[in-house]
């Protein structure tokens, strides 16, 4: 997978979608107490998802 910025191609960095689950500390009834930081990822990027160019906004061309 590669993503490329369509107005630059020297634009190397984008933002995308990742899936994290993350622990959380909850009460009895599962309201939110505090996070505890530790990230797992459930599921990467996709080429499917929606990339945009850090540097311009852009939406990139990503081939699978």
């Amino acid at each position: 997978m590669k993503a490329i910025c369509p107005n630059n191609p020297k634009h190397k960095t984008f933002i995308t979608v990742a899936h994290v689950s993350q622990d959380w500390e909850v009460d009895e009834e599962g309201n939110f107490i505090d996070n505890l930081g530790d990230l797992e990822i459930v599921a990467k990027p996709n080429p499917g998802n929606c990339w945009t160019c850090k540097t311009c906004h852009a939406e990139a061309i990503v081939e699978d």
